[in-house]
């Protein structure tokens, strides 16, 4: 009755704690009233190493560093105290260990309480007399060895009987410490890995929302991973790039590669622009490449934009300079001819000087107020009427007044089917707009081409169509003609200052209108505006 008492008072005791290192000193402390000892040590079993390890030793007062003991091989052919009771799953009970470590086929060891290990050779007297072992046993496995020893006294049967009970309670405690250990351990992996992935999901999704784009490398060059911002400058998708190589996306990659500085450690990343080739585009991308443990991050902001408005604009100047120089020429040369004392000018030769001051002064005129409407446009500074305008009536003015600068050669004809129609929109702009329109049509028009201007009426509104039969206009550059500063390659379209159009657009579509060209290489060109109808 009272070993049962002890041994429910064991198992209590011992399952309080689900620490396994608690769990053997609960356990040495319940040995020291239940069994008399010198020394314990508890050991553990690996079937599939077949190595027996120190999980927990004290001797003489002194709890030990387990590792100081070495790991022993199992001795299947019975020598040894622990590899018997390993191999047999039987207790043992010793109290002649002097006579016992003389037997051949055992490793024998002697430790004390400052942990100084021996190895007992023949004839060396161990520091015990006698000692228990019982085997700690699993699902009827054998996976640990308990072993107490006494240098003073004997074992009976009766102590091998408690102690067994003792080693039975401390190996379920064990186990259940160590499976909770392990459970806790496996709950800490899950945690790290769903926040480590938490952390990517997060991280890609950042990525993918950034406007520069980024794209991984691994080691062996393949695309990784391609955001979003990527997918639209490149025009490619994530699907059809993942697992290619870069070289199949980025023309000549491996010479741009070795231009892109790459980021170790905490280095702050260099940018590098270059221009790239994507199926046949060419794109000026600014690159910072930063080494990571999966590859190479790359990141790369769309210049393409800047770098060609910064083109257009330092070609507008070189072109304004070019377009003022020409007429200030003109007009400074005929003022200083009339000037002259000592050239007697004929009233004819006079006229024509006079008219040429007075022409190239228009010019000039209307080249600096292209420039500042342009820029009044940009500052949004422009402030536009909302008058009731009679279109047939506006377009026969425009035209009239066109045919005194157009050549000869071309024939210049209006055509209104709107009379009495009426728009809504500013009138000063509508016949800038008109004009701009008809002098690009007789700049671009051939000897003996023809111009015609016609007016029709839509549901909601008026259209104007300025019509001609010149060079006309490739369809990829149709769109682009009404941006700032474009303006077409070609020897006969390189006059002006590229902002004509671009005026036209945005006065037209800030009176409420929209505005397009019909164009067809070769054949000549119709542009067209259109205006909302008064009511």
């Amino acid at each position: 009755m009272e070993k049962a008492e002890l041994l429910l008072s064991a198992a209590r005791y011992l399952n309080e704690t689900l620490d396994p290192e608690r769990v053997y000193d609960r356990f040495h402390e319940l040995l020291e009233d239940a069994v008399p000892h010198g020394g314990v040590v508890v050991s553990a079993f690996d079937p599939g190493t077949e190595l027996i390890t120190c999980e927990y030793a004290w001797v003489d007062g002194e709890k030990l560093d387990p590792t100081i003991f070495p790991a022993l091989p199992l001795n299947r052919d019975g020598g040894g105290m622990q590899s018997k009771v390993i191999t047999t799953g039987e207790p043992l009970l010793v109290n002649d260990v002097p006579e016992q470590v003389k037997q051949p086929g055992g490793v024998y060891y002697d430790v004390d309480r400052e942990g100084q290990m021996r190895k007992l050779q023949d004839g060396d007297p161990p520091g015990v007399r006698a000692a228990m072992m019982m085997p700690v046993k699993r699902e009827g496995q054998v996976v640990g060895v308990v072993q107490l020893m006494n240098a003073d006294a004997e074992y009976d049967s009766e102590q091998l009987e408690l102690a067994e009970g003792l080693v039975g309670l401390m190996g379920a405690a064990a186990r259940n410490a160590r499976l909770h250990e392990t459970s806790q351990a496996e709950a800490a992996a899950r945690a790290r890995a769903e926040a480590t992935a938490a952390e990517r999901e997060n991280a890609a999704r950042v990525l993918d929302a950034v406007g520069d784009g980024v794209f991984l490398l691994d080691d062996d060059g393949l695309i990784r991973f391609w955001n979003r911002a990527a997918e639209f400058v490149t025009r490619k998708a994530g699907d059809s790039v993942s697992g290619r190589p870069a070289a199949e996306i980025f023309g000549e990659w491996e010479r741009l590669k070795e231009q892109i500085p790459v980021t170790e450690g905490s280095v702050a990343a260099r940018p590098v622009t270059l221009p790239v080739e994507v199926d046949g585009r060419e794109l000026w991308l600014s690159f910072v490449a930063v080494r990571s443990a999966s590859g190479c991050v790359y990141a790369f902001r769309d210049f393409t934009v800047e770098r060609r408005l910064d083109e257009a604009k330092s070609e507008f100047v070189a072109t304004v300079s070019h377009e003022l120089r020409t007429p200030m020429t003109a007009v400074l040369g005929a003022a200083k001819t009339l000037m002259r004392d000592d050239i007697d000018l004929d009233p004819d030769r006079r006229r024509q000087l006079l008219e040429m001051i007075g022409a190239q002064g228009t010019r000039l005129t209307k080249i600096a107020e292209d420039v500042l409407i342009a820029s009044r446009l940009d500052r949004d500074e422009l402030r536009l009427e909302r008058d009731h305008v009679d279109i047939a009536e506006l377009v026969r003015t425009a035209v009239a007044h066109m045919r005194e600068y157009a050549p000869e050669t071309i024939s210049l004809t209006a055509r209104t089917e709107t009379d009495g129609e009426a728009a809504i929109g500013d009138r000063h702009r509508i016949e800038q707009v008109l004009v701009n329109l008809i002098d690009n049509a007789i700049k671009y028009s051939p000897d003996g081409g023809e111009v015609s201007v016609t007016t029709a009426a839509l549901p909601h509104g008026v259209r104007v169509e300025v019509r001609d039969n010149g060079m006309g206009i490739p369809p990829a550059e149709q769109r682009s003609i009404f941006e700032k500063f474009y303006r077409l390659e070609g020897a006969r379209v390189r006059a002006g200052t590229g902002l004509g159009l671009y005026i036209c657009r945005e006065l037209v579509q800030r009176m409420g209108g929209t505005i397009g060209v019909e164009s067809d290489p070769g054949e000549g060109s119709t542009f067209y505006f259109e205006l909302p109808r008064a009511a």
